[in-house]
């Protein structure tokens, strides 16, 4: 496994922040304000004993959110240089290089262990929000067939017309079908994708 030492990392995803705000509030310890534009920032520490602090930004971007990551070594650098100072120092009063030898031969190993800590947070992480997706994608699809089915529309007449919008702005369909392929992916049937794009190109 690489040593893995992020700075700034963007997440996007496609849930509201508000659901994403609820969901982080139970993983992530402390949650440190909410600014104007709805804006919320939370502070996590990554593993134990490791030095790395994380602060993530949550802002909202209509149905989607925006997730910034920023890491925070300072703590990993205070670390280091005790350990340095405490070998050297040993290495002076013992008249002896192997203190200074064995803490600079600890730093690799505390490097590993350290960005084993940050992939392991960033994995259980994703694992959230992949799962926080999944979810909303799913009752936002529940919610869409009831809404259809008491509002039924005529599929053909609505594909036609993407048709014509999609030939008349880039003189083909592959966009369109290419949407329509990536909602049947997310579990829609091809009818539910054309009622969904028509919807959202304002077709009704």
């Amino acid at each position: 496994m690489p040593y893995l030492f992020p700075s700034v990392l963007q997440k996007f995803i496609r849930v509201p922040t508000k659901q994403v705000y609820e969901a982080l509030s139970q993983f992530l310890e402390e949650i440190c304000n909410e600014r104007s534009g709805g804006e919320k920032t939370f502070k996590a520490n990554i593993g134990k004993g490791v030095g790395v602090a994380l602060k993530i930004q949550l802002l909202p971007e209509g149905e989607i959110s925006l997730l910034m990551l920023k890491f925070d070594y300072r703590g990993l650098i205070l670390i280091i240089l005790a350990s340095l100072a405490i070998s050297i120092g040993l290495s002076l009063l013992t008249s002896s290089f192997i203190p200074l030898f064995l803490g600079v031969m600890f730093m690799p190993i505390f490097a590993y262990r350290t960005s084993f800590a940050i992939e392991r947070f960033l994995n259980e992480f994703n694992k959230i929000l992949r799962g926080l997706e999944i979810e909303y994608a799913r009752r936002k699809l529940m919610e869409d067939r009831a809404k259809w089915q008491r509002n039924p529309k005529n599929i053909n007449d609505l594909y036609k017309k993407l048709c014509k919008i999609h030939i008349k702005t880039w003189g083909n369909i592959y966009t369109l079908e290419y949407k329509i392929k990536e909602y049947q992916r997310q579990g829609l049937t091809r009818n539910e994708a054309i009622r969904k794009i028509a919807e959202e190109e304002g077709i009704f």
